[in-house]
């Protein structure tokens, strides 16, 4: 049977900001406080802790400050995954609005709740360029809230951009899938449980039910389809999108991005289709031992999944970002090549642009319009709203999940094997609080992105358009196989709002103010340092560590100084960097770029100076013949746990170096075979 082993519980962002700033007279300040409120009329509708971030959110956004934003950065504060972080984060609001608090936290000894919209600015500015860490940590977790809390819903801040909103209501059209949702406690039985649903869980459901097994596929998320995409920004991350889009490295140096809802990722992707890179397989297969990277096994089950998904270049019209993106790279003589995408019968019109809040038109060939219709059809039965939180062993072997429902319940699942697809952040989570140890949780991989950024003297537009339509790997043929992937990506206000420098309110408003205008060339990284991890928390709650490596930095800085050259030659009259302090040229001054290539080099992409973003995360139960070194065996089931099998982006013995979707599900349909073929 396998032993509980040791949790690890190190210090995450906000815990260490209120484990370093909350002293002893930070609780006083705050027992004080709530004892001389408990004595006043004092309205208790409004919480000290959304008084404080009221006045801090005055302060971020300026003219663009609107009443129900502190209201909403509580409801996204709380979908975060960590309950300490959240209950130390709000320990610390309290503690700002004392004056001892204050003056600890902030410099200044009066509660911060009363302070005006400069003095609340000053107090950011102050904490963003804080020599302390802890400082710059909690400006890191209290700006982006009230600037995602702003501009994705609509608002005097949304107002301002001229972003239209959504385009139109969702279509009338019926759901195809009927999924269960608990009502109460409940056990149910099958041969085989598979947690997820999406790239990885919905290609393996429909495989073993197409072989005759009895499936039960859990899904964290919900189930929603055509008719319930709203495209309305802020409430797409709240219903289709892993914590809300709360979720971050440890060190906040990082945004992690994931599906979370009936079909996983493949409902909110960009809908990018690579075949993993030959060079990869060989690269994997020498790592791992494992010779279905290159005996052709893998490329094989690479050609079906790519068939059943309709992976196709014919359907890559270009927007208007794209084009420009085209343009550079055709001036510069660069690489420029049309993307392969997983779709039927896409309109490549201005409103795909909303697809990474769901395809209204059906046309992105996510799993939850073919694979999970597959296996619904087969007799799977798919239960939405459900948190698995550890495997369950007798005699020494999986024999089902014990899961959480949304509504607080107990769902057992008693099954002959299990098959974890939840994600690389998610799966080694479930495996960590079910006992196993080992190489779970390592080798994590991120994919760092960020971007140069354009502005130009025409409307862009960049929220419409294709999702992702044109791709360059010029950076390959100057640094090398690891070298960043240029792609563009649409861009919706409130992850531009996040996305983009704060250095001041009246600087970030005019900086939106000019949306429709901006483009942005992005540079997708392919990180090769020693890997980050999936740690747990006492309370089985996650935490992921990772850092960029010198070695990753200097591709990401190449990645990015040649990005602006694309974005120079296609037009724009201003070129910029997402790093915090916005290092900025206007193309043409040669004295002002040598100054810009100075300030980028120097200023760097570490935490603190820059924000990153993954949108693809892998390789945290990598798959390999040696337990010393991986999580998997060669037949996908864990070295640890027999029964417990793995199929997701987690098995990547390193990251895929392109958009790894496809990858996923080749893997996924070839674990599905091999457990078909096992169970009989």
């Amino acid at each position: 049977m396998v032993r509980p082993k040791r949790r690890y519980t190190p210090l995450s962002s906000t815990a260490a900001v209120a484990g370093l700033l909350c002293s002893a007279v930070v609780a006083h300040a705050i027992e004080h406080h709530e004892h001389a409120r408990s004595g006043t009329n004092a309205d208790m509708t409004s919480s000290p802790q959304e008084a404080v971030l009221a006045a801090l959110a005055a302060g971020i956004l300026g003219e663009a400050y609107d009443p129900a934003v502190p209201g909403r950065m509580l409801e996204i504060l709380h979908r975060t995954p960590g309950r300490r972080d959240r209950e130390q984060l709000l320990a610390v609001l309290r503690a700002l609005d004392t004056r001892a608090g204050a003056l600890a936290l902030a410099g200044r000894p009066w509660p911060l709740s009363g302070l005006a919209p400069a003095e609340a600015e000053a107090v950011m500015r102050g904490w963003a360029g804080s020599r302390l860490v802890p400082r710059r940590r909690l400006a890191a977790a209290i700006g982006p809230l009230a600037l995602l809390a702003a501009y994705g819903w609509p608002g005097p801040a949304r107002d301002a951009t001229g972003y239209p909103g959504p385009l139109g209501p969702a279509p009338d059209v019926p759901r195809r899938l009927a999924p269960l949702r608990p009502a109460g406690d409940e056990e149910l039985a099958c041969d085989v449980v598979v947690v997820g649903s999406g790239a990885g869980g919905g290609v393996a459901a429909a495989g073993l039910a197409r072989a005759g097994l009895d499936v039960v596929v859990l899904e964290k998320g919900g189930y929603r389809a055509e008719r319930d995409f709203t495209h309305e920004e802020g409430d797409a991350y709240r219903d289709l999108y892993l914590y809300g889009t709360t979720l971050t490295t440890e060190d906040l140096g990082c945004r992690i991005l994931a599906g979370s809802t009936l079909g996983g990722g493949t409902v909110v992707n960009y809908s990018t289709s690579f075949v993993t890179p030959p060079a990869v397989l060989a690269e994997w297969a020498s790592i791992s031992g494992v010779e279905a990277f290159v005996n052709g096994e893998v490329e094989a089950a690479l050609e079906v999944v790519a068939d059943r998904v309709g992976v196709t270049e014919a359907q890559s019209r270009p927007g208007a970002r794209d084009r420009l993106l085209e343009r550079g790279l055709e001036r510069l003589g660069w690489h420029a090549g049309p993307l392969p995408r997983n779709v039927r019968g896409c309109p490549q019109d201005a409103g795909c642009g909303w697809c990474g809040f769901g395809c209204r038109t059906g046309a992105k060939q996510s799993t939850l319009i073919t694979y999970l219709e597959e296996a619904a059809a087969a007799g799977a039965r798919l239960v939405v709203g459900a948190d698995a939180r550890r495997v369950l062993v007798d005699g020494a072997r999986a024999a089902g999940v014990e899961a959480r429902t949304d509504g607080g319940h107990r769902l057992v699942v008693r099954a002959r094997a299990v098959v974890a697809a939840a994600g690389a952040i998610e799966t080694p989570a479930l495996l960590l609080r079910s006992g196993l140890g080992g190489q779970v949780g390592h080798h994590l991989r991120l994919h760092p992105g960020t971007a140069a950024m354009g502005v130009f003297d025409v409307p862009v537009r960049w929220w419409e358009g294709t999702l992702q339509a044109r791709y360059s790997v010029r950076l390959r043929d100057l640094v090398g196989p690891d070298g960043p992937i240029f792609e563009t990506a649409p861009v919706h206000p409130g992850t531009a709002a996040v996305a983009l420098p704060w250095r001041s309110a009246a600087d970030h408003l005019d900086l939106m103010k000019r949306l429709a205008n901006l483009s942005l060339v992005g540079v997708l990284c392919r990180d090769t340092g020693d890997g980050g991890r999936v740690l747990l928390d006492r309370d089985g709650s996650h935490r992921v560590r990772w850092r960029l490596s010198p070695a990753d930095e200097a591709r990401m800085h190449a990645g990015v100084v040649t990005a602006a050259q694309v974005l120079a030659a296609a037009g724009a009259s201003e070129v910029f960097t997402l790093q915090h302090r916005r290092p900025t040229y206007r193309p043409g001054d040669k004295e002002a770029l040598r100054d810009w290539l100075r300030t980028v080099r120097r200023t760097g992409f570490r935490p603190g100076r820059a924000t990153l973003f993954s949108y693809h995360q892998m390789g945290s139960c990598r798959i390999g013949s040696n337990p010393a070194t991986s999580a998997v065996d060669p037949d996908h089931q864990t070295h640890e746990l027999p029964g417990l099998y793995v199929a997701d982006a987690s098995l990547f013995p390193t990251a895929s170096g392109v958009n790894p979707m496809l990858s996923v599900m080749a893997l996924a349909h070839r674990a599905a075979s091999l457990l078909a073929a096992r169970l009989g």
